[in-house]
């Protein structure tokens, strides 16, 4: 969509306009990432040029060109080119993609103290029932998660919305539900429909996502953001699992009572069943 709109500005660009085209299409995976003023500065143009140009295109804003190109993102998927140039470009020295998911990290640290996480918290620890769903690639990671919390809580169940059978969740309908959803880009056509259902059912809607994630398609005020783009070939999950796993020890921690019966319950059995050697 973009190279089609520029197709039409062939030749019309003035030396700043083509200076900042080069540089959107070089960064073009880190552009969600810029407002105007850093998109004005590290392109070497003014402000006034990023605004006259992506008017030019058609744009209303940066806004609207990053919307644009997230949804190229979801379409792309595992198809897109630059996944190949990820492993050409690749430095000697891997720490830098590891310093990308350390930010990641203490981006997400930052938000533990406040009150939106404590409200995700809340929602996942006082619901009767919770239901994890995650598809495709992420469903290994849902499900998991299920598994761990349903560990430390009761009334647990990763959802499998493709299996054909959904009774349990069909009888918690008088139910306080609470369905948490891992959304990454490629999938947010089905995270989205699925997101709707739940919201118009009047369930609380806990949405652990990328930063191309689906919350300007939602009306959810329970969205964790995780960066995923980290450099590396594929979008980087590390960083959902951590939050996620925060999420379980936050929950574990405010049903104390409930979880040192589960706990005891849990040796009897594994040990009564010889699971692991002793």
């Amino acid at each position: 969509m973009l190279d089609s709109k520029m197709e039409q500005l062939s030749g019309k660009l003035t030396p700043a306009e083509r200076s900042l085209w080069a540089y959107i299409q070089a960064n073009l995976e880190s552009l969600s990432f810029e407002n105007g003023t850093t998109l004005a500065q590290k392109s070497g143009v003014s402000p006034n040029t990023v605004s006259r140009f992506l008017r030019r295109l058609g744009y209303k804003g940066l806004k609207s060109l990053k919307e644009e190109l997230r949804d190229e993102v979801r379409v792309q998927s595992l198809l897109n080119s630059t996944l190949l140039e990820r492993v050409e470009r690749q430095p000697d020295d891997l720490l830098a993609h590891l310093n990308e998911e350390i930010e990641a990290l203490t981006a997400f640290a930052s938000q533990l103290g406040n009150q939106h996480w404590q409200d995700v918290v809340a929602r996942v620890s006082e619901a009767e029932r919770v239901f994890v769903c995650g598809f495709q690639t992420i469903r290994g990671l849902a499900e998991d998660f299920a598994n761990r919390l349903s560990l430390v809580r009761s009334g647990v169940e990763y959802l499998d919305l493709y299996s054909g059978v959904l009774g349990h969740w069909l009888d918690s309908r008088d139910k306080r539900c609470c369905v948490i959803l891992i959304d990454i880009a490629p999938y947010a056509d089905a995270g989205i429909a699925f997101a709707n259902t739940c919201l118009k059912n009047d369930t609380d809607l806990v949405v652990f996502t990328d930063e191309y994630g689906i919350a300007r398609h939602i009306d959810t005020p329970w969205i964790i953001t995780m960066k995923t783009k980290t450099g590396l070939i594929l979008e980087s999950t590390g960083g959902l699992t951590s939050a996620l796993n925060v999420l379980l020890h936050c929950v574990a921690a405010q049903r104390k009572d409930e979880l040192k019966e589960r706990m005891a319950a849990y040796r009897e059995r594994v040990q009564s069943l010889k699971l692991y050697r002793s």
